[in-house]
């Protein structure tokens, strides 16, 4: 299938909690830098665009909720829409049943692709955002069906590289499916250490279920960024069969970036 290559960029604390309100102090409090390294990491990608989940939308974009005010006549819920795109990169949002009232077609200058549920969205929230001239696409019936939603943002929206920034249950059910090619992780030098809370992968699965099963992580690089924070990226590599060959790198060790 083709499918643009999906990089997983996540900040975390050392027990991969994502809540950074959680996290220990730090013990150098002169480097509080783990976001300017996260950004600087992210535009080093060069990707064409970002996915992320609803939670993550409403958490840091503080995007309204959507009403149907009226009911309207039957769009297609087949087809996908390309609205108004600037030379700017975009941010593919999972809500699969249309629940976010976007102010425009941009958010912190990225253009929106909202990744929709066919059964799920309704007619009034179709022609919401063809009005707002926001590009939508579909994940399927149900809005899980990822590698459809990955192939029509190559096939219709030109997408290449982009990088998956979950949420936690996004993350996890791109693991599922194998369709994570690098994880590239930058560790805050703190805990949580509380149960329950947001990891960076959150199958919602049932307790036999193996997410990773197949996937193998080979480390490409690490990096000591000072202050105690630490990038890691890996290279994941599919068994396609049980008698795939795989090469294990060895001897990768931390290098010390310079401040």
């Amino acid at each position: 299938m083709d499918k643009p290559y999906i990089t997983c960029l996540m900040e975390c604390s050392v027990d991969g909690r994502l809540d950074r309100e959680r996290w220990s102090a730090l013990y150098d409090s002169n480097h509080d830098e783990v976001s300017t390294i996260y950004y600087n990491t992210l535009n080093s990608l060069h990707p064409d665009g970002n996915l992320i989940g609803l939670n993550t939308a409403r958490a840091f974009f503080s995007i309204p909720e959507f009403k149907i005010k009226a009911k309207s006549k039957t769009l297609s819920h087949s087809a996908m829409f390309r609205g108004i795109r600037d030379e700017v990169k975009i941010t593919a949002i999972f809500d699969f049943d249309g629940t976010l009232a976007y102010r425009s077609n941009k958010i912190f200058n990225s253009n929106i692709i909202a990744i929709l549920g066919k059964k799920l969205v309704s007619d009034e929230y179709l022609r919401y955002l063809r009005t707002h001239e926001i590009s939508y696409t579909f994940a399927g019936e149900d809005g899980t069906d990822l590698h459809a939603a990955l192939k029509s943002l190559h096939d219709d929206f030109g997408m290449h590289q982009l990088v998956l920034e979950g949420g936690g249950t996004l993350n996890g059910s791109f693991l599922k499916e194998g369709l994570i090619d690098q994880l590239v992780v930058v560790i805050y030098p703190g805990l949580d250490g509380l149960s329950g809370i947001k990891s960076i992968f959150e199958y919602q699965g049932k307790p036999g279920d193996l997410p990773a099963k197949g996937q193998r992580l080979e480390l490409i690089d690490c990096q000591s960024m000072g202050g105690g924070v630490v990038k890691l990226s890996y290279k994941i590599h599919k068994d396609i069969t049980n008698n795939m060959i795989f090469t294990r790198a060895e001897g990768i060790a931390c290098k010390v970036v310079k401040k």
